[in-house]
Parts: structure tokens; C-alpha cells; sequence
């Protein structure tokens, strides 16, 4: 055993820190490296001052001051009174579960301190972890339980301590047994106290008799405070921001760009505000949690009228943007852009939102383009019996919702995007149906047998079956976000498509647009 070990140097510097690393603190433990255990416990203030006197825990596992009854005379006859806890200085945080009739062992956390802040328990009862969501449904862990290993976030612990005006106790306790002299260790034979506002140990090395090796015994026992926050005791976390960001909405008298507060009373009505269209790209990443159309963000945790019906640029009016919590409001303020001339709020939007009519298509090529889709399939099963295009299931239809023009000049986001565009047209072609009838090819793709299925209907759209052909060729060059040289193809559909490198959104637009336009031409010829 070496020397930093028998002077329990780790549980020094762990008592420093108040047990607390990268905002995390451990509550509860016990493991076999030092034979050490940690505990916890809530205690009153007006307690505090006689409890720091001694160095005993005054709570302990499986006696953690669990409800009791509690008995007195009361002018002569003997009543029973009920308590919550049975000491009544202190109040449990965790409790050690043990029953005499199965083997089953847990730790649970105060129902008070879940309850205060809605935590969501997930895993099982000795591998347990708690979780927080925030005002835009973002996760947090706050508690995680390994066994008998507890840890805390601080920051969660602080408000509750100090909403509720109690202070907290961690409790100690390490001890290493050796051999030989304390002098081997550099040490001594001491019974030391540490004594202090906010902590009370002590350690104490002493020789053992009658024991046959390891005689010689390191101990620490004791308990430090982490005192609940006065200044924090009427802050509460579902207390609403009330600060709210400053967006540009168009220029002063000066020519200077002017900023006012989304809260703003004298803009109130129908202001717009103009944003970049990347403003959209975190939420269309996540379809699983967020919706986003021609008209609003949506979310379990938010919605938001927006008006997305422009290729170019995003409107919100200002004072929709106070609903959001002051950290999106931030983010959407990264990408504020000052109006232009020619912008202004989209004929759809208009008609739709603030006119009340529902029967314009949206003028964004891309939200067009998924409600023409849509609406096309519905009519042609309606007329055929079968859908044209395979419905979207699953985590295909979070792709199709999120489906987007590309925001920015990104090949990446080019590539996520016109890959989706090839997976609900070319590869969702509903091609048993389409040459059901039809005499069968060996090794025939998709598009070969669309041809073949229009043809036995007397109908020939070279142009369109050209586009879907460079599509698809475009769509063989783009593994790993990349095209490939050596693919002759693919070369020619970067041609057709006028791909210079840089004007990744224009050819976006272009292959939407060639897209609606394919299932418009459909339509005409099938459905009218």
C-alpha cells in the first residue's frame, strides 16, 4: 500500500470539492477501493448549528427517518400522531429499498424533489437515470442511479435547496487497513477532528489488537454542508423569461437598420420580420421532434406561424416571436436579415392566414411540391384503386416532411435533400401495379417501367422521362455526399442539371420543380 493511499489523499480532495465534478455531485456510494460509502440528507436551518457539532452522520441507509407514528398523552389519554419523518430535524433525499421476503435491493430519490421537477425516469430500478425537459423539449439528465452509486446535477440540487430553504448533507465515510507502523506511511497515530462552518470529520489512525495482519487503520468519518442559496429562494424553473430579443424590421430615418423588442406594443400588428432559410435547417434535422410546413414550426413543446412560403426567405411577425422561449428566440435571431423591396409576405400566406382561404397552394417550390404529391396519390387511388407512388411509413414519412430545398449552397444538405426527392418519386413508384398487366422484363428498373406502362397507354413524355433518367444517374453519383468522376452518367446529369459547384439551391429549385411538373403532367393526362 502506498503512502497517499493509507492517508486517504483521494478522500481529501473529494471532501474539498464538496464532492462535486463538472457540475456533478456525488450523493451516494460505496465501493471496495477504500472501503468507502457516501450518503445524503436534507437539514433544516434552524438544526444546522447543533448538527455541524459532531461528526456522526445523524441519518443512515435503510434508517432514513421514514414515516412513523409517534405517541402521547393529551389530557390523559394516550393518542397516536402521525409523522412524515422520524427525525424531525432532518428529511430524507434517497432511500435504500430492502425486503425480508425477496433479495431485490434499490435506491429511490424524494417523490418531492421528482415531482418539483417533472422528472422523467427511464431504465430500471438499479440502473435508473432522471431526466428534465425544458420549455422547447429538450432533455436533460439531472439524476442518475448506477447500483448504489447516486449523482446529482448541482444546479438542480441548488434550486431546490433553496426553494425549499434547507441545507444539504453529505455524509462519509473511508477506511484502509494495513500492515507494519503508521511511520511507514509518513504518518502517524492521530484522532483529529476538522471542524468548520460547513464540515465536521475526523480521522483517526490507530493499531488494532488481536487482529492476525492489517491491525494498522486509516479512517475518515464525518459529513460537509452544501448550504441552500438565500438569493435563490424565489427563483423556480417554470418561472417564464420575461427578457425578450430585439429584430431588425426595416431602417430609420438615418438609414440605420432598425431593431425593436418582439414584445414591442408600438409594432404589434402584422410587422414582419424577415429571416434566412437556414433558420429552419436545425428543425427540419430533426423530424422526429419538430413539423414544419408552409405555415408554422410546430413541436410538443412549441408552435410558431411562420410564413414559409417564399424560396428565398422565412416571415414571422414580430410579436409571434415573443412565444418563443428567449433561447430559440436567439437562435432565430442569428439569422434576422433587413427587409428588401422585393420582399413581403407570400400571396399564399396571405390568403390562407390572414384571409381565411384555405384553397391557395403554398408559392415555396418545396412545400408545393409535397402538397401536389400528396394530393395527386389521393386521386389517382381514388380513380385506379392503387397508389401511384408507395405511401411514405414509418421514419420515410418524417423524410418526406422534413424534405426541404436546400437552405444554403451545402453539397451535403444538396445531396440529403435530392436523395429524398428520388426516394419518394423514382423509388416509391408503385411498379408491380404499373406493369401488372404488362408482359414481364427481366432485371427492368423503375423508370423503364413507367415508360412501358405509359406507352400501353398511348402516352409518350420524352422530356420527362429524360429528367427522371438524369435524376436517377444524378442520384448514383452522390454516394458519400460526392460526385464521382468515373461515372459517365452522372457527368451527363450534371450537365443536364447546369451543376457548377456553387448553385446547389438553384439546381434544387430546378429539380422540384421539373418533379411538380411531372406529376401536374400526370395528372393532366390521367386525372382530368
Amino acid at each position: 500500500m502506498d503512502r497517499d493511499t493509507f492517508n486517504l489523499a483521494k478522500a481529501y480532495k473529494e471532501i474539498a470539492n464538496k464532492f462535486t465534478k463538472d457540475g456533478w455531485i456525488d450523493i451516494c456510494r460505496h465501493t471496495g477501493e477504500l472501503d468507502d460509502s457516501i450518503y445524503c440528507c436534507l437539514v433544516k436551518p434552524e438544526a444546522i448549528k447543533d448538527y455541524l457539532k459532531g461528526h456522526q452522520w445523524g441519518i443512515h441507509k435503510g434508517e432514513e427517518g421514514r414515516p412513523c407514528i409517534i405517541g402521547e398523552y393529551e389530557e390523559g389519554e394516550w393518542k397516536s400522531i402521525y409523522q412524515s419523518f422520524s427525525e424531525k430535524d432532518f428529511e430524507p433525499f434517497l432511500y435504500y429499498k430492502y425486503f425480508t421476503h425477496i433479495d431485490e435491493r434499490y435506491i429511490d430519490v424524494s417523490e418531492e424533489f421528482v415531482n418539483y421537477f417533472q422528472l422523467y425516469e427511464k431504465g430500471s430500478k438499479n440502473d435508473r437515470t432522471f431526466i428534465f425537459f425544458n420549455e422547447i423539449g429538450d432533455p436533460e439528465e439531472v439524476l442518475v442511479i448506477t447500483g448504489t452509486n447516486v449523482r446529482i446535477k448541482k444546479k438542480f440540487l441548488m434550486e431546490y435547496l433553496s426553494i425549499r430553504q434547507l441545507h444539504f448533507s453529505i455524509c462519509f465515510e473511508y477506511m484502509v487497513m494495513a500492515t507494519g507502523q503508521p511511520s511507514d506511511y509518513d504518518a502517524e497515530y492521530q484522532d483529529k477532528d476538522y471542524v468548520s462552518n460547513d464540515a465536521n470529520y475526523n480521522h483517526l489512525i490507530r493499531y488494532i489488537p488481536y487482529l492476525d495482519n492489517r491491525n494498522l487503520q486509516s479512517w475518515i468519518l464525518g459529513k460537509i454542508i452544501i448550504p441552500f442559496d438565500p438569493k435563490k429562494s424565489g427563483k423556480t424553473w417554470y418561472d417564464k423569461n420575461t427578457d425578450h430579443e430585439t429584430f431588425i424590421i426595416g431602417y430609420d430615418e438615418e438609414g440605420e437598420e432598425k431593431a425593436v423588442q418582439c414584445d414591442s406594443e408600438e409594432h404589434k400588428f402584422f410587422t414582419p420580420v424577415y429571416f434566412k432559410k437556414e433558420v429552419l435547417q436545425k428543425y427540419y434535422s430533426n423530424p422526429e421532434k419538430y413539423t414544419v410546413d408552409g405555415f408554422s414550426l410546430t413541436s410538443k413543446a412549441l408552435s410558431l406561424k411562420i410564413d414559409n412560403n417564399n424560396n428565398d426567405y422565412v416571415v414571422v411577425f414580430l410579436n409571434d416571436l415573443r412565444m418563443l422561449p428567449q433561447k430559440e428566440q436567439l437562435h432565430w435571431k442569428h439569422y434576422n436579415i433587413p427587409p428588401s423591396p422585393e420582399m413581403g409576405i407570400s400571396g399564399s400566406y396571405y390568403d390562407t392566414m390572414i384571409m381565411g382561404n384555405w384553397a391557395r397552394k403554398s408559392d415555396a417550390i418545396d412545400v408545393r411540391f409535397k402538397q401536389e404529391y400528396r394530393e395527386f396519390n389521393k386521386k389517382w387511388l381514388k380513380k385506379f384503386g392503387w397508389e401511384f407512388y408507395k405511401t411514405p411509413v414509418g421514419t420515410d414519412l418524417l423524410h418526406f416532411e422534413a424534405l426541404h430545398l436546400p437552405t444554403n449552397e451545402s453539397v451535403s444538405e444538396f445531396c440529403d435533400q435530392m436523395l429524398n426527392v428520388v426516394k419518394f418519386t423514382i423509388d416509391s413508384l408503385n411498379e408491380g401495379m404499373l406493369t401488372k398487366e404488362l408482359e414481364k422484363v427481366e432485371n427492368e428498373k423503375g423508370i423503364s417501367k413507367l415508360e412501358r406502362f405509359l406507352r400501353s397507354k398511348n402516352v409518350v413524355f420524352p422530356d420527362m422521362l429524360e429528367f427522371l433518367r438524369h435524376l436517377q444517374s444524378l442520384r448514383s453519383g452522390m454516394i458519400a455526399h460526392r460526385f464521382s468522376n468515373a461515372n459517365k452518367n452522372c457527368q451527363k446529369a450534371m450537365e443536364y442539371f447546369n451543376i457548377t459547384g456553387g448553385n446547389y439551391r438553384e439546381v434544387g429549385v430546378d429539380i422540384l420543380l421539373k418533379s411538380l411538373f411531372t406529376i401536374n403532367t400526370l395528372s393532366i393526362e390521367f386525372l382530368e
